[in-house]
């Protein structure tokens, strides 16, 4: 994660946000797309000490195209690559404030121990055939509806995620497989 977006958060409290601003993007290669529900937003809190004993909700996430969303993303476009932006299902507004709610009730009991958490992530597909060399991902989040885009993780390589377990081909299947297709967000250039 940049120092700028560790700065940026600094204040941040995941117990607190709203999930009705939130919003997500991802930008990738041209050849890759976000498989259709593959972009989620993980909940979680934990305590001191007990970090395997994580409380953790994972939602999937709908694609955008408002202009409000889409806008502060343009200046993250580069040559090659696709912007998606992503908002969370009204139909998970109530269960991510109950999880919060949780948060806030343990820390209330044992203030200072308890930590919480947003993620995102996405699981993608190709559209033929991968180009030679990186496969360079970014993921975003934004807190505020007012506020900037925050990179979360920049260009992460997905060749490094391979394992003899899980193959490129399983990593990135075609997305052939796929009934419904996402479409970019963010035309290119």
């Amino acid at each position: 994660m940049p120092v700028s977006t560790l700065w940026a958060l600094r204040s941040f409290d995941a117990a607190n946000v709203d999930s009705k601003t939130l919003r997500a993007a991802i930008r990738m290669p041209e050849a890759l797309e976000p498989r259709p529900g593959g972009v989620t937003l993980t909940v979680g809190w934990w305590r001191d000490g007990e970090e395997n004993n994580r409380h953790e909700a994972k939602f999937a996430l709908l694609e955008t195209t408002a202009p409000e969303d889409i806008a502060p993303l343009t200046g993250e476009k580069t040559a090659g690559t696709r912007l998606y932006a992503y908002r969370v299902d009204p139909a998970d507004h109530a269960r991510i404030r109950a999880l919060q709610q949780r948060s806030l009730e343990e820390k209330a009991r044992n203030p200072g121990a308890t930590h919480g958490s947003f993620g995102v992530g996405a699981d993608s597909c190709r559209r033929g055939e991968l180009p030679d060399g990186p496969l360079l991902t970014t993921s975003y989040l934004r807190t505020r509806s007012s506020g900037d885009y925050l990179t979360l993780l920049k260009d992460v390589d997905l060749r490094t995620a391979v394992t003899t377990e899980k193959p490129l081909a399983a990593l990135l299947p075609p997305c052939e497989k796929f009934a419904l297709r996402a479409t970019p967000s963010i035309p290119a250039n």
